[in-house]
This record gives structure tokens, sequence and C-alpha cells, in this order.
């Protein structure tokens, strides 16, 4: 009799382990599966990755330059031809303007490759790849990296607004002219300071002056000056 509750005790132990095991195994997989990274799931729809780039085919345009445009530093960066009775913007890297002003001059026949576009203000244009004006051809390519790379030029001046500058569109300030030197800010700014910011308004500001660049050509000299501080109105603000 005692040995046969002897079994039976040790058979129920057996048993007891053997659910004990089994439990922490079933637990053990719970948090492996909890654990494990979870693949990435396809975008759903409206989600999709976005393709590559279309290709664009390159053309050619010739006409009659008729004038030449700048940007919003005042540097060369374009000019308009006449091509079968229309105009044509013809944009180019502002680092080609010493090379492109002494062969696109007004009156020049030119022939240029390159890509069509639509401008934002709605108008035809051209994004250059090289051109040919007077039996010389101009390609576009990368400006040289300068062995020395400029210094940034500290300012701390004041003065009297002048004009403000606004955009081809008309409808937005993108700086502030100041005697011969044009102060920018993010646009944030302008709305902001909008009724201090006014023609005869006196302002003083610090910031950093934009080196000047191989190969760009200033349709007007302007030192142009990057924000750092304004004050108007016996108030200072940090941008």
């Amino acid at each position: 009799m005692y040995n046969l509750n002897f079994k039976e005790m040790k058979n129920n132990v057996l048993n007891s382990g053997r659910k004990i095991a089994a439990a922490v195994f079933l637990m053990t997989a719970v948090v492996a599966n909890a654990q494990a990274p979870v693949p990435p799931s396809e975008p759903r729809p409206g989600m999709e990755r976005p393709g590559p780039e279309t290709i664009r085919e390159i053309s050619t345009v010739t006409g009659k330059v008729s004038k030449m445009a700048v940007n919003e530093d005042f540097v060369y960066d374009g000019f308009y031809i006449t091509s079968n009775g229309e105009s044509v913007l013809v944009k180019f890297p502002p680092h080609l303007g010493s090379q492109i002003t002494a062969l696109a001059k007004n009156g020049s026949s030119v022939s240029v490759k390159g890509i069509a576009d639509i401008a934002p203000n709605g108008e035809k244009s051209f994004r250059m790849n090289s051109l040919i004006a007077n039996g010389k051809t101009v390609e576009d390519v990368a400006p040289a990296i300068p062995q020395t790379p400029p210094q940034e030029v500290s300012v701390s001046e004041s003065g009297t607004i002048t004009q403000l500058q606004k955009n081809k569109e008309g409808d937005a300030v993108v700086g502030i002219i100041i005697g011969n030197t044009i102060l920018k800010m993010p646009p944030h700014i302008y709305q902001q300071q909008g009724q201090s910011l006014v023609n005869g308004a006196k302002i003083s500001f610090t910031g950093f002056k934009k080196p000047e660049n191989s190969g760009e050509v200033a349709e007007k000299k302007y030192t142009i000056v990057h924000a750092r501080t304004i004050s108007v109105n016996g108030k200072e603000y940090a941008l």
C-alpha cells in the first residue's frame, strides 16, 4: 500500500512538471512572437511610393535675344528670345552669367538646347543645356569648387528703407532695399512686420553678407545681407 501511494505521488509530480514545462514553453513562444519584427506592409491605396522622375526630352529653340532677365538678387540668370513670333524665357545657372552675357547680347541670334518648361507665372520658359552664339558654345557645367571656401562676413548697419522689393508676380515682399543693400529675411517676417517695414522707416540690422560667386554678373551692384536681427520702431527682433 505504501509503495502504491509513493508511485502515485511520483507520477503526480512528473505530470505537474510536464505541465509547468509546457506552460513555460508557450509563454516563451508568445513573448518571442510579440518581439519579432513586423515585415513592412504594402502601402495603402493613395500612399504608393513615388516613382522615378519622368525623363525629359531635350529640344532646340532658336531666335534673337530681346532682353536679359535677373533673379531676386539682381544677378543675371536668363534672357528672352523671340522665336516664331513668341517670347520665350531661357534660364541658365547664374555662375554662367559672365560667359553668356558676353555672347547673348540684345539682337544677337542664338541656338539653345534644353528642356521646355512653364514658369510659375505661366510664361513659356526653356532651361538651357547648351548655347551657341557667334560661333561659340557654352555648356551647362557645374561651377568649380573654390580651393578656399568663402568666409562669412558679419555686418551691423542702420539706414532708411528706400524700397520694398517684390517678387515677379508682385504679390509678396522678397527683400528690403536700404540704399545699396538688400536685406533678406524669412517670408513670415515681412508678413508679421508689414506695417513697420515701409518706405522711409528707420531700421537697424545685423546679419551676414552673401559672398560673391565666380562667374555671376549683376545688373546692379547690391550688397545682399541675410538678416539675423532687426530693430524697427524701437523694438529688436531675432530672426
